[in-house]
């Protein structure tokens, strides 16, 4: 008996161990591939990557309209094929696709087609929906109507995020976009119940990865990880820049924060900035957690 209790103890202090020491799964950007395929996506999960964030500007950007819905379900057949989960869907974005513009008309289309977007998103099953706000450049002279235009369309995609059971994140963006520190981000969301953020580690670049922790980690409900150099978005494997990975880490864990480690980098410095591959992705990924 004293065996038992003793190989039980064990037991559960190597689940703790393994807890602690590895708080998150890994997952990616479908960006990190140019034109993804089956395959690509089965060596993924090979390396360990169980779980991805469809962009669905690879279905959208440059596309016939007639031919996005359909390049969005065979992107859900080959993920599907290659046994992988979908955490998140990253809405399509463009400098003409915002659902803050000045313009009713304009605006209520975006919506409208972000609202279709939304709906497509179902046959993945993700649990989390990535919208950004806005696109740029926005003055300062109409940056209170684009905020109350970005919370108006919120508040109606928001809807369309619930008929399909799925949590809506607005991302934190960069340069003159709205949400370009963590306090406007959070006036923009503040009156929506329900509406989580993205934190996207390296579009904060007027402050510390630490302040908008300290304004906003309530509400992470996804992340997008990648590195920079502190001044402009870099989209670099994590590690490679400036960011202190180990507390952000700790921060995380903290702020009670139990999603996916979504890496949306799209450029692997120590191999000519060419696209990181699984392997790089998952040796970053380890190197982090083992710091």
């Amino acid at each position: 008996m004293r065996r038992f209790y003793f190989c039980l103890a064990l037991s559960l202090a190597i689940i703790v161990w393994s807890c602690e020491s590895t708080p998150y799964k890994v997952g990616t950007t479908t960006a990190i591939w140019k034109t993804p395929t089956v395959n690509d996506f089965i060596e993924a999960r090979q390396q360990g990557i169980e779980y991805v964030e469809v962009a669905f500007n690879k279905c959208y950007r440059g596309v016939p309209e007639h031919e996005v819905i359909p390049r969005i379900k065979s992107l859900c057949a080959q993920i599907d094929s290659a046994d992988m989960e979908v955490w998140s869907i990253h809405l399509p974005f463009s400098r003409t696709l915002d659902i803050s513009v000045l313009d009713d008309s304009l605006r209520d289309a975006n919506v409208a087609f972000m609202a279709e977007m939304i709906k497509q998103s179902a046959q993945f099953n993700p649990a989390r929906l990535v919208l950004h706000p806005s696109s740029e450049p926005i003055p300062d002279s109409i940056r209170a109507q684009r905020l109350m235009n970005a919370r108006k369309s919120i508040a109606k995609l928001k809807v369309c995020a619930d008929s399909i059971g799925v949590e809506l994140c607005i991302e934190n963006l960069p340069r003159t976009c709205l949400g370009n520190t963590p306090e406007e981000l959070l006036e923009i969301i503040k009156d929506i119940p329900g509406v989580k953020v993205c934190f996207d580690t390296n579009h904060y670049t007027q402050g510390s990865t630490e302040h908008f922790m300290d304004v906003l980690e309530s509400y992470i409900g996804t992340i997008h990880a990648s590195d920079f150099d502190f001044e402009n978005e870099c989209h670099w494997l994590p590690t490679q820049g400036k960011i202190d990975w180990k507390r952000l880490v700790t921060r995380l864990k903290e702020s009670g924060y139990q999603g996916i480690f979504m890496y949306e980098a799209t450029k692997d410095c120590e191999n000519g900035k060419k696209r990181p591959t699984p392997q790089r992705v998952k040796a970053t990924f380890d190197e982090i957690m083992n710091r």
